[in-house]
């Protein structure tokens, strides 16, 4: 999503645990915490919309509900967003009569990673975060 006009960062990390510092160790010894990328963006450039078909258009949740650490989730920073993202995981179910693995869920705090461990996980081809 870095090459979309409008995204102005992407930051990785984890969010939707309930520890307060979170460690690549507990992450993947299950804390409930899971691996993200948060993208902020200028509303005036790009929508919440158009990220989310971008978002849509460049990941496949419908198969395999791996553990917490790797989920596919999209945490909405107000209820706007959170309507048009449960309406597009609507529309996307619908045009392909699947269901999609990916939780919608309520913002919990945003956890910055610790050291560059992160940094190969976000740099794999194969290791889609969001």
């Amino acid at each position: 999503m870095d090459k979309l006009d409008g995204v102005v960062s992407q930051r990785v990390g984890y969010t939707g645990g309930d520890s307060e510092n979170p460690t690549y160790g507990t992450v993947c010894g299950g804390d409930g915490h899971t691996e993200a990328v948060k993208i902020e963006f200028d509303p005036n450039v790009i929508s919440y919309e158009q990220l989310l078909d971008t978002f849509w258009a460049e990941h496949n949740p419908s198969g395999y509900k791996p553990k917490v650490q790797y989920k596919s989730a999209i945490w909405p920073q107000n209820e706007a967003q959170e309507a048009a993202a449960r309406a597009s995981k609507k529309a996307i179910e619908d045009k392909y009569n699947k269901t999609l693995h990916t939780d919608i869920e309520p913002p919990k705090t945003w956890c910055v990673p610790e050291g560059s461990t992160f940094l190969s996980l976000f740099l794999a081809p194969t290791t889609p975060r969001i």
